[in-house]
């Protein structure tokens, strides 16, 4: 009788301030005082309306769409506070809450069935220049706010001259990159994303706003965030130190034929070995491609990308005419890849010449939507034949055995790509200078398994783990551990094998400032409060 008179009691309040889609704030007070505090920009969707199911669709692996019974969409940073805040008193978030962005993440920490925080309407860029941010200056900086795609960030910054080192893929969401690691495009000639960031505006579980940098009083938040992903706040802002915008981008994409595969990989390691220019780069792949990249019915195919971006610092052209190559500071694109391409019989050609800003969209074809999807892949920092041949092998044995069980395997690849060795200077100077350990520059590989049925969850782990023993034998038979990508992070792996010694300081951060372990969806490190509430699956031991 009580509850049925507060309902009522709620029902007859005046309209809200906020756009709500459904009932499902009528009978919890927290949401009903949540929806006064938003802007009359922000909306509330409950469970089976239309921005609710909207966002449920969005995630690039189909496996990590959760149906959530609430989802926020804030406008602005308060919002943030004040759906965080609510979430606490909320039936429905007290202990099922989430935040996501771009949806692309790989540990299912972005959705929840209770209650979602979706920034996608937050997605502004600003170029700002002579920024000051309580004790940084930015000379020029890209201000991203972390519901934003990155195209939605080359979209602001193309043709402007300058931009930041964003994802490959235009749909990814500046979030998760931006905190997991940010390799990128540019990455070996400029550093990973996490090295180029100087602020970070912050909402704490507490809902407090903070802005954290390398020297002020939030500098633990700030190098945690410097790889260690979302676990201590969402970020709504993302200030980058920006980077000269290459002139133009020129892409080879070349499908080799079968008869040249094994040259094709000596090839690809003779790049790796001789390459001297950070703007210059190649990915070496095999996969089960599509029909529209196959222009047949899908198959198995060897791909082989070539990119190279203008060095800015470069002036190929003068008023009078190309200047000579001789004096050219950086070679060609003809010549940077002719060695790779040398003695090849290739199937298809494609060649295409565009601006920077556009180059993101070139890579959607690979990775299509609506797939059980999996992004893993551990690193190594020296690629010789025997390591190329057993992977290539591996990976055909995956596609072989998912076709024999019913699967159509369209779009998974094993890629293998190149980054500039010591990221051209502007890596960290120590493994402790951020949370992920990466002053050992290291080439990345990526298993991007797609398949339909969940029955086949298992099978697709057990040759991933197979792909990364090879990685690991062949990288500790050759030099110092490498730590994984935080972004690519396998389903097994464990914290060490990603954060290294750093992860003991992580988990002692992750206490500070996320003390009820209310973000504990994904990978969750291990904090007292965690471990006691069962949340926990990231501990500071080796597996």
């Amino acid at each position: 009788m009580y509850l049925q008179f507060i309902c009522i009691l709620l029902l007859i309040i005046p309209a809200t301030s906020a756009f709500v889609q459904g009932d499902c704030i009528s009978c919890d007070a927290a949401l009903t005082k949540l929806s006064f505090q938003l802007s009359p920009e922000a909306a509330i969707s409950c469970r089976n309306s239309p921005l609710q199911k909207q966002n449920a669709k969005r995630y690039w692996g189909k496996q990590y769409g959760k149906n959530a019974t609430i989802v926020v969409f804030p406008v602005t940073k308060e919002d943030v506070s004040h759906a965080v805040q609510a979430a606490s008193f909320s039936r429905y978030g007290e202990r099922d809450l989430a935040f996501v962005c771009g949806g692309h993440g790989q540990t299912n920490a972005s959705s929840s069935s209770g209650f979602l925080i979706d920034l996608s309407w937050m997605n502004s860029t600003k170029i700002l220049h002579n920024l000051i941010l309580e004790d940084v200056t930015i000379s020029t900086a890209i201000a991203y706010q972390g519901g934003a795609i990155w195209k939605q960030v080359t979209d602001t910054t193309n043709g402007t001259g300058f931009t930041a080192v964003g994802a490959r893929v235009g749909s990814v969401g500046v979030g998760g990159f931006s905190t997991g690691g940010g390799i990128g495009f540019l990455a070996g000639a400029y550093g990973y994303a996490i090295d180029r960031l100087r602020a970070l505006e912050v909402v704490l579980m507490s809902g407090k706003i903070v802005l954290a940098t390398k020297t002020n009083r939030y500098s633990d938040l700030f190098w945690a965030m410097q790889g260690g992903g979302g676990q201590f706040g969402i970020v709504t802002t993302f200030y980058q130190e920006a980077v000269p915008e290459p002139t133009s981008s020129q892409f080879g994409v070349w499908i080799v034929a079968r008869k040249s595969w094994e040259r094709a990989r000596q090839n690809t390691v003779d790049f790796f070995r001789s390459n001297n220019d950070p703007y210059s780069l190649m990915y070496y792949s095999l996969g089960y491609y599509p029909e529209d990249l196959a222009k047949a019915k899908p198959t198995t195919l060897m791909v082989m990308v070539g990119i190279q971006f203008a060095n800015p610092e470069c002036h190929l052209h003068s008023p009078y005419g190309p200047i000579p190559s001789h004096i050219r500071c950086q070679k060609g694109f003809n010549a940077t890849f002719s060695g790779l391409l040398d003695g090849l019989i290739l199937e298809n050609i494609s060649t295409y010449n565009v601006p920077y800003g556009q180059a993101t969209e070139l890579s959607t074809l690979f990775f299509p939507y609506g797939h059980r999807r999996g992004f893993w892949g551990p690193q190594t920092s020296n690629v010789t034949m025997p390591f190329v041949d057993a992977a290539s092998k591996q990976m055909e044995l995956y596609i072989n055995q998912s076709l024999n069980r019913g699967e159509s395997p369209d779009s998974a690849v094993w890629v293998l790509q190149y980054m500039y060795p010591g990221q051209n200077g502007h890596g960290p100077t120590s493994d402790e200078a951020t949370a992920w350990p990466h002053t050992q520059t290291a080439h990345q590989t990526l298993f991007s398994p797609s398949w339909r049925s969940a029955e086949n969850d298992a099978f697709v782990v057990r040759h991933n783990d197979a792909l990364n023993q090879i990685t690991y034998d062949h990288q500790a038979s050759i030099g110092p551990f490498i730590a994984d990508y935080p972004n690519y992070i396998s389903p097994k792996a464990d914290g060490h094998r990603v954060w290294g010694d750093n992860i003991e300081r992580l988990i002692r951060i992750k206490a500070k400032y996320d003390p009820e372990c209310r973000i504990h969806q994904g990978r969750v490190f291990a904090s007292d409060t965690c471990i006691e509430r069962g949340w926990a699956n990231v501990y500071p031991w080796k597996s």
